[in-house]
């Protein structure tokens, strides 16, 4: 089976969105994300969604961890799978239960006003 071929794009506070062919380096430590030419630091970030090109085909996998919903400071909410939530982290990957063309998402800690763990 084909692995499907993944895009970046790149979510920012102030509403903008930005899609990269290139495959980011998200640096925990320094704070920021690189991707091709781009170094943005995470006080610009609201998340980084890893999309896909095509939907898989058959039941997705189910993933291991906690549900979680995450509230963003513009209202949107993502609900989804993590198993490395941690909440004095600069962020955790979540695999969104809903959207098939989402592999997974970065979310940046700070862009986050509020988060409720479903399940353990």
């Amino acid at each position: 089976m084909e692995n499907p071929q993944t895009a970046v794009v790149l979510h920012f506070r102030d509403g903008r969105t930005m899609r990269e062919e290139s495959a980011p380096s998200i640096d925990l430590d320094r704070r920021n994300v690189t991707a091709g030419e781009l170094n943005v630091p995470f006080d610009e970030l609201k998340a980084v969604f890893f999309r896909r090109e095509k939907a898989p085909e058959g039941e997705p996998p189910l993933a291991n961890g906690s549900v979680v919903s995450v509230e963003f400071a513009d209202g949107e909410v993502l609900r989804g799978m993590t198993h490395d939530y941690n909440p004095i982290a600069s962020g955790f990957y979540i695999t969104p239960l809903d959207e098939m063309k989402l592999q997974r998402v970065f979310v940046v800690s700070s862009a986050v006003i509020a988060i409720e763990v479903e399940k353990l």
